[in-house]
């Protein structure tokens, strides 16, 4: 079937470049590193200070292990997102290099229509980013298994499996509509800077979303990654939520799962995740819908 040829050839293109592997992951690999060298730190000692305010005769020794791993989780679940937008922009960038070298025109003169070629694209990128978002899981878990950690139980896992799907695909759907915007490889390139670039502040990654002004909250929250962080952070903290704040009452843990992003509150009334997979297929379907309207246009001037 040539829209299975379109989508390996396409996956062969960003799987034989090294570079595009690369600069796909560079965000992923910065985040890393800022968590390594001092965000992480300053997370897990936000978390010790608040528990020895409210109670200072807790075990320092105990509550700065599970802080350090509360962060590692946490930081885990933005690095998966972070990833699902990094790596299919990556993917889409491919359909930007082949218009710019021309080879888009020798496909349209094919007898095949031009939405076979577009979905070869975008199918692609979805392919390669669940794959690349799931490896990221997995080393995620072994490190912390390695680590003495607790890992996530089958059932989360197969829970984290739809939420990298709906990540992925919400992410696919938003850099495909950027993308009919770029014709150049140049551009296509400073795009994919500002965007890596941004990606980590969208998501409230280098900064908790309690840490930023009020207004920019409200402006982050109808912003599908926050809501995609949401509820994998939840997921991933779950367990290890329960024993760093044991003993604590509801209104500190609310007030610290909202800092941090894991639940998204309008109106202190928190958005439940039901609401949140449905905003984001919504999300999804909406751009996809831009796309083949402004596609459907293309299609015309081209005529």
């Amino acid at each position: 079937m040539l829209l299975i040829r379109l989508v390996k050839r396409n996956i062969l293109v960003y799987t034989r470049d090294r570079s595009n592997i690369f600069f796909s992951l560079l965000s992923m690999l910065i985040i890393i590193g800022l968590m390594v060298v001092f965000l992480g730190k300053m997370n897990a000692d936000g978390v010790v200070n608040l528990l020895k305010q409210f109670d200072d005769t807790r075990d320092a020794v105990t509550d700065r292990a599970n802080a350090e791993q509360l962060v590692i989780l946490w930081a885990l679940a933005g690095i998966v997102v972070v990833n699902s937008i990094t790596i299919t922009l990556t993917m889409v960038g491919i359909m930007v290099e082949d218009e710019a070298q021309k080879k888009l025109s020798s496909f349209y003169v094919s007898p095949v229509k031009r939405s076979v070629f577009v979905l070869g694209y975008i199918i692609a990128a979805i392919v390669m980013g669940i794959l690349m978002c799931t490896l990221t899981v997995v080393v995620g878990e072994a490190y912390i298994g390695i680590t003495g950690g607790t890992i996530l139980t089958l059932q989360a896992m197969g829970k984290t499996f739809f939420y990298i799907i709906l990540n992925v695909f919400t992410s696919a759907s938003m850099v495909f509509l950027i993308a009919n915007f770029v014709h150049s490889q140049s551009a296509f390139s400073g795009l994919s800077t500002i965007i890596g670039t941004l990606v980590g502040f969208l998501a409230a990654i280098y900064l908790p979303m309690g840490m930023l002004p009020e207004k920019v909250q409200t402006v982050l929250k109808f912003f599908p990654l926050v809501h995609g962080c949401s509820f994998l952070r939840n997921l991933f903290t779950e367990q290890i939520m329960t024993d760093t704040f044991f003993n604590c009452p509801q209104e500190l843990i609310n007030g610290y799962k909202e800092y941090m992003g894991m639940t998204i509150a309008f109106q202190d009334n928190a958005v439940t995740e039901g609401i949140k997979v449905a905003f984001m297929l919504i999300s999804g379907i909406i751009f996809i819908g831009i796309s083949a309207i402004l596609q459907k246009k293309r299609n015309v001037m081209s005529r």
